[in-house]
């Protein structure tokens, strides 16, 4: 019986650990998530004005030919 009593008290004990555990991390893996997001709209923005920009300048360049 000592054994069963062990290893429920450790199971317990690793039960509330990773919740801790998971109560810190928790924020700060929203926090690098969020930051990522936003680094991706920003990438995302970047892009659109590539595009446009490309679409405008080639199609100035063809009618110059002209």
């Amino acid at each position: 019986m000592m054994r069963f009593g062990a290893m429920a008290v450790s199971g317990v004990l690793g039960v509330v650990l990773l919740k801790v555990l998971a109560a810190l991390l928790m924020p700060l893996l929203g926090a690098v998530a969020g930051m990522m997001m936003v680094g991706m709209k920003v990438l995302f923005w970047g892009a659109i004005a590539y595009v446009v920009y490309r679409l405008f300048f080639r199609r100035r360049e063809k009618t110059a030919e002209v």
